[in-house]
């Protein structure tokens, strides 16, 4: 298979996962913020070629606790 046409079908592969899973992946957005990752594996052992391509459909997650821990060596002031 000509690399020009591996890479086309790739493309167009990425395209329609993307088109297909963007809602989801906007739905699931934490403030406005989500990933889509693609990643596409080039199988040339036998021919034809066969592509795999792989849409991840992230939520991205921010999330803080702040504490003040006392040193259990240090003796407490009275108030």
């Amino acid at each position: 298979m000509n690399p020009d046409t591996e890479q086309q079908a790739a493309i167009d592969a990425v395209k329609e996962l993307l088109a297909t899973h963007f809602r989801e992946a906007e739905d699931s957005a934490d403030d406005g913020k989500f990933s889509l990752g693609f990643r596409v594996t080039f199988d040339r052992t036998r021919a034809p070629t066969k592509l795999k391509v792989t849409c991840r459909v992230s939520k991205i997650t921010t999330d803080e606790i702040e504490i003040t821990v006392d040193d259990p060596d240090q003796g407490k002031l009275p108030l």
